[in-house]
């Protein structure tokens, strides 16, 4: 009997690793998730299809597009035939072997990664062993099992993820099971390139936890104990979600507590809506942060809210009060937008005795394909041991693509001014770079409104009353690097801080 393979007009099928990264950026994915589905790619077919079930949100349908267009088929096992029959290979005929990596969803490539990173924290007065910090790695990970050595500064640390069927353990000064940012964190290194797939989570003082692995309805959960002495001398319970979406630990001893959420939720008519969050309670102070970001109308309408209580308490340690705050602070941000174009803004600070509030609106009178005109008002409030108020009106020029940026402009007040002005570039392979400033003439009373980093998934806004702030960052999947430089008028103490990371894989 002759059997013809037939191939269909609308072109043929593709393996996930046969889809390149251009076309996953063209096709509109963020450069996050291009690296997460170029890394999952690389795993056996049952944990590429668990990560696509477990997207949500945006992501999700940005996959289901490339899914359809790029005709994804995830086995060789099935071969078309003349007469849209189907012909799969006998389950028997896979070898004990396939079968193994199979249910197991194991990787059969090994690797091998080290790296390095490098800070220089320059402010007069400040010790010379909290200036510098440095560290190097070597780990290796492969069949479902990670491991890491470290030289962090003058001290030498290990970290370890193992997993034997439903059962995780952790141990050590790297890994643990818990997405939480802030959670028993080393004060002193962190790290730019986590991501998904990155085996550079972030660096954590020793801690252990043991935890049993539970699989419902193709969604897992993970219920534990731990014991991390720089969040409790008490052992506690830790409990992570499916997607890791929400997380928490409790130590009963001291009956302290941390809880994450990192969730999104979808709709038609409602539009697109993600909150993350962190939070510490204690006796003695209950830091943290909520951050809901909302887009509506085919990304038309813009809404970013948050509250955030920052303290040395999310440090784990004190510094000098222009690196790490000495007071608490309690700050509450929003911002709306059509289209970027047109919006408010509204902020509210208490830091000690110094209150602080304003509000600002923003829109067009020039808009064109080369960028737009955009004019600003903003009221500056400042209560407690000062009493100011200032107007700020402010001409900017900007231009917007996907995700890049590129805004210039001057705000002039009754007491001065300040120029400001960013340039954000994704670029490459899931390359960001970003270019930023502010420049403060004159004797401005209040506090200006500096945005951190564009490409920040939460808390990003900051006051600060330095006279000139420079900071350049670009962050890969294997190096980053983030110079920021800011001085005051008549002030002999400028701040240059730089941090640079490296990482280099090797599969074997």
């Amino acid at each position: 009997m002759w059997i013809s393979f037939v191939q269909t007009l609308s072109g043929v099928e593709k393996k996930p690793d046969q889809v390149t990264i251009p076309q996953l950026l063209k096709a509109g994915f963020p450069p996050h998730l291009a690296a997460a589905w170029k890394e999952k790619s690389k795993q056996p077919p049952e944990k590429f299809l668990e990560w696509k079930k477990s997207l949500k949100g945006k992501e999700a349908a940005l996959v289901s597009k490339v899914w359809k267009e790029q005709k994804i088929t995830l086995y060789d096992n099935k071969q078309k035939f003349a007469g849209n029959k189907t012909f799969k290979k006998n389950k028997s005929s896979l070898s004990k072997e396939d079968n193994t990596k199979t249910k197991e969803g194991f990787d059969p490539t090994y690797e091998i990664f080290f790296g390095m990173s490098y800070q220089n924290l320059d402010v007069r007065y400040l010790p010379r062993k909290e200036k510098n910090h440095s560290s190097v790695f070597l780990g290796g990970r492969g069949k479902g099992q990670i491991w890491i050595l470290e030289k962090r500064d003058e001290e030498f640390s290990y970290g370890v993820n193992l997993t034997y069927q439903t059962f995780r353990f952790t141990s050590g000064n790297r890994y643990k099971p818990i997405p939480h940012f802030y959670f028993a964190k080393d004060p002193n290194f962190y790290s730019q390139l986590e991501r998904t797939g990155s085996p550079l989570p972030q660096p954590i003082t020793l801690s252990n936890f043991f935890g049993y692995r539970l699989l419902l309805d193709t969604k897992e959960y993970e219920l534990g104990i731990y014991h991390a002495n720089a969040f409790s001398s008490y052992p506690g319970l830790y409990f992570v979600s499916p997607n890791k979406s929400y997380s928490g630990v409790w130590s009963a001893g001291d009956n302290k507590s941390s809880f994450y959420i990192n969730d999104v939720w979808n709709s038609k008519d409602c539009g697109t809506h993600r909150i993350q969050s962190e939070s510490i309670y204690n006796k003695q102070e209950s830091v943290g942060f909520v951050y809901l970001k909302s887009e509506f109308l085919e990304s038309k309408f813009f809404l970013d809210a948050t509250v955030y209580r920052d303290s040395p308490l999310l440090y784990g340690m004190v510094s000098p009060d222009e690196v790490r705050p000495q007071i608490p602070q309690n700050l509450g941000y929003s911002r709306m937008s059509f289209k970027h174009l047109v919006g408010s803004e509204f902020l509210g600070s208490m830091e000690g005795h110094r209150y602080e509030n304003g509000r600002s609106g923003f829109f067009p009178f020039f808009v064109s394909e080369w960028g737009n005109l955009i004019y600003r008002y903003r009221e500056y409030n400042e209560s407690g041991n000062y009493h100011w108020n200032e107007i700020g009106r402010a001409a900017f020029y900007e231009w917007r693509k996907e995700k890049a940026v590129l805004s210039f402009g001057f705000e002039s007040r009754e007491n001065g001014g300040q120029w400001e002005g960013k340039l954000a570039i994704p670029f490459g392979t899931s390359n960001l770079l970003e270019f930023s400033g502010i420049f403060r003439e004159g004797q401005p009373k209040t506090r200006a409104w500096f945005e951190n980093w564009t490409y920040a998934t939460d808390f990003n806004i900051n006051l600060t009353d330095r006279q000139e702030i420079i900071k350049l960052k670009w962050v890969s999947p294997f190096i980053s690097l983030n110079v920021s430089y800011s001085e005051k008028e008549n002030d002999p103490n400028p701040i240059l801080f730089i941090n640079f990371q490296l990482l280099h894989k090797i599969d074997l």
